[in-house]
């Protein structure tokens, strides 16, 4: 449970910039409103942050979880980060699909989280063999992993096991441990006497009696993270920080009598209070909202067609707004700012020119014009777009310029926008 706040403490949150969600008179739209309701009005739900720490560029990263973790590798690799939990060691083995077999390493809950941790760390926790089974033709599987490679014999299982213990150990060179929370629905097998990450229709199949599926509580993945915790502050980086999320994809499918919108509803639910609670607990345990932002994000714009997968600009945007408050540098920007055409043309009628900007790393990017020095005014905000400024005068500059957010202190591109004025007739005089 979280400390009880004094009365100066909680009078000073209530009249914080985003405690409210709506209030009397406020425009639904108001530019860089900070109402809640203004904020659900914006295509891409953006929350307030507050980071607790900031990654230097000399740390180490260690993402571990469902697929959220796999996008946090992506964005800080790009960032130039050293990122230890990339398993790249895995990229000569032959996957089902190239996308699958990114996935090899994702653990979906908090047991298997727990477990993959404690067998590569402690010494005295040993790897259950007998949970690697036989699943017909000579091929074995090993529930601990995600199943996003062609399944091989024994041995080959077990060594691919070995291989991501191995590469988990390298957790503990890393200050930043990034570990997100997918599901509560857990199998259990009865016989090694384990929790495990996944299964195939082959385990239920061949051996029905051996499996048991749990729906487990607050307290049974509350404790999984207060041991995950414990190992790595025995095991880890002597000042290692955790930045817990939960995963906004839903259940493919439940093996709950539940609705599986309801299942899912309860799993993500329960997983969101557990991260919170954690959080609260521990001054090194940081909670980040990749959850709400998409729950919160137009529908339209943020599911795919089996409104289960989330499209890529999403994704994209939930890592710009992670590297922008938990990255201690500015993050790594590419933008474009153009005007078609430029210079206007000469003419008797009234100028046109289209401006297009694009900007990769920066969500809140917005372009603002002046007018030959004067004050600058918005033109328009958002990150990527095209927009045709008319009515351009004579003989006056308009100067465009694209800065990564409306607080304008870091400029990404400019360009000037000009047009000539006619040229005078110069009446010719007889010889």
């Amino acid at each position: 449970m979280a400390s009880p706040l004094t009365t100066t403490e909680a009078r000073r949150n209530f009249v914080s910039a985003y405690s409210r969600w709506d209030q009397k008179g406020a425009l639904p739209t108001e530019l860089n409103g900070t109402l809640a309701r203004q904020r659900l009005c914006e295509a891409l739900f953006t929350p307030a942050i507050s980071p607790g720490f900031k990654l230097q560029p000399e740390d180490r990263v260690f993402a571990i979880g469902s697929c959220f973790a796999r996008g946090i590798e992506w964005a800080l690799e790009g960032q130039g980060m050293e990122v230890l939990s990339r398993a790249v060691e895995f990229d000569p083995f032959p996957g089902i699909t190239d996308e699958l077999k990114l996935g090899l390493t994702n653990k979906y809950n908090t047991f298997s989280i727990y477990n993959e941790l404690r067998w590569a760390l402690d010494p005295n926790a040993e790897f259950p063999l007998n949970s690697i089974v036989h699943v017909g033709n000579g091929t074995f599987y090993d529930p601990q992993t995600n199943p996003a490679l062609q399944l091989g014999d024994f041995d080959e299982t077990l060594r691919r096991s070995e291989l991501i213990r191995s590469v988990t150990r390298r957790v503990t060179k890393c200050r930043v441990v990034v570990i997100t929370l997918g599901l509560v629905e857990v199998w259990r097998d009865k016989t090694a006497n384990v929790f495990i990450n996944q299964v195939i229709p082959d385990m239920l199949r061949l051996y029905p009696d051996r499996y048991e599926l749990h729906a487990t509580n607050f307290a049974d993945n509350f404790s999984n993270l207060e041991a995950i915790h414990a190992l790595l502050e025995q095991f880890g980086h002597h000042d290692v920080r955790i930045i817990a999320t939960v995963s906004p994809v839903p259940l493919m499918a439940t093996f709950s009598p539940e609705d599986v919108v309801v299942a899912n509803t309860y799993s993500k639910s329960l997983l969101r209070a557990v991260a919170q609670e954690w959080a609260a607990k521990h001054g090194n345990v940081h909670y980040f909202p990749s959850y709400e932002i998409v729950q919160n994000s137009d529908p339209r714009l943020t599911w795919e067609e089996d409104r289960r997968h989330v499209k890529g600009q999403v994704v994209q945007h939930i890592m710009r707004l992670f590297l922008r408050n938990y990255f201690s540098g500015s993050p790594v920007t590419s933008a474009k700012l153009s005007a078609s055409p430029n210079p206007v043309p000469r003419g008797n009628y009234l100028g046109k020119s289209n401006i297009s900007w694009f900007c990769h790393g920066a969500p809140d990017a917005a372009v603002y014009v002046s007018k030959n020095g004067a004050e600058e005014v918005l033109f328009a905000k958002r990150p990527h777009g095209s927009q045709e400024l008319s009515g351009i005068a004579t003989d006056v500059t308009y100067e465009f310029t694209l800065y990564d957010t409306c607080d304008r202190k870091n400029r990404l591109a400019q360009i000037s926008v000009t047009r000539p004025s006619l040229s005078p007739i110069i009446a010719s005089k007889p010889d």
